[in-house]
């Protein structure tokens, strides 16, 4: 059984990211690592939203095969998240660059050759965007995406409502707009439906709000994307076989992506990336790496095959 508490050999180290002040002041960011001796590659991993960095035995998958591996803790998420921030809050997705260039160049100092930018839901969007825009992105020799959050999983009609509203963003940013359901957090937490163990401070049930700032944001950063082809660099996405699109708890949810529409990672993902591998894994839920144990299992496996398949990476 996966556990999320690992021994003494793979407890990683944090480091404080500190950041130029924006528009709500005084911001951070934070690292947590484990350098390999002598490794060649590292993973930089990329939260989604409403998230932080939890998932332990994700970095031992990757450090038992003596690649380092670093995760991102973005500005106002998680410990990062200070009282005078709106939570999880960005009027442009670019925001997020400082804190990565931040842990690109520290990879690199170490030593690292290859790099991997591992990027799950809007850290999906994230790792995409940054690759195609950001000024370091010649550091990253490969994508890994976790149900990478491409498009808004919604109807045609409610698609329509958000191409008008989130434009209002721009002037209204802080302005709340939804709140995001909890059936999927409380499948995951050990409290509630679940088995995994997390800080609901910082991945809370119920949600944060969403603003509209923020929504208008990720609407802008897909577009960006849609824009753009990545030709060459090696390409790994991952997602469940299915979605749950219901409001309402089933048993299905442990089983299905109950955040995301699958079908819009297949068909955006292959049409960004050319040197892609595109892998269902079968009842996987949106983290896969918080599936059930024979699911991760075939997570892993895919991984492991696709580094096998890229000799850069040994």
């Amino acid at each position: 059984m996966y556990e999320q508490k690992v021994s003494e050999a793979f407890a990683m180290t944090s480091q404080i990211i500190p950041l130029d002040d924006d528009y709500e002041g005084k911001v951070s960011a934070k690292v947590d690592y484990l350098e390999v001796e002598n490794a060649t590659t590292a993973v930089i991993y990329l939260h989604g939203y409403m998230d932080y960095f939890f998932q332990n035995h994700l970095a031992e998958f990757f450090v038992n095969k003596r690649i380092s591996f670093y995760a991102l803790e973005l500005r106002k998420y998680g410990s990062s998240l200070q009282a005078h921030h709106h939570d999880n809050f960005c009027k442009d997705i670019r925001e997020y660059y400082e804190e990565i260039d931040y842990v690109l160049n520290m990879a690199k100092e170490s030593g690292h050759k290859e790099i991997i930018l591992h990027g799950h839901s809007t850290g999906g969007l994230l790792a995409t965007h940054y690759f195609l825009h950001g000024k370091n992105k010649s550091l990253i020799t490969a994508i890994l995406l976790n149900s990478p959050f491409f498009a808004f999983k919604a109807s045609k009609a409610e698609k329509t409502l958000l191409s008008i509203i989130t434009p209002l963003g721009k002037y209204f940013p802080f302005i709340k707009v939804t709140q995001l359901d909890s059936i999927y957090t409380e499948s995951l937490h050990k409290d509630y439906k679940g088995r995994w163990d997390f800080n609901l401070t910082y991945k809370p049930i119920p949600s944060f709000h969403t603003y509209l700032g923020w929504m208008r944001a990720i609407s802008k950063a897909q577009k960006e994307i849609y824009q753009h082809t990545i030709e060459y660099t090696p390409a790994l996405i991952l997602h469940s076989d299915k979605s749950y699109t219901k409001t309402t708890w089933s048993e299905e949810v442990l089983h299905a992506d109950a955040v995301l529409n699958v079908d819009d990672m297949v068909y955006y993902g292959e049409k960004i990336y050319k040197n892609l591998s595109m892998i269902t894994i079968n009842n996987a839920v949106h983290d896969i790496v918080l599936s059930s144990d024979d699911v991760i299992d075939n997570y892993f496996a895919a991984i492991s095959t696709w580094l096998e398949q890229n000799p850069q990476f040994h």
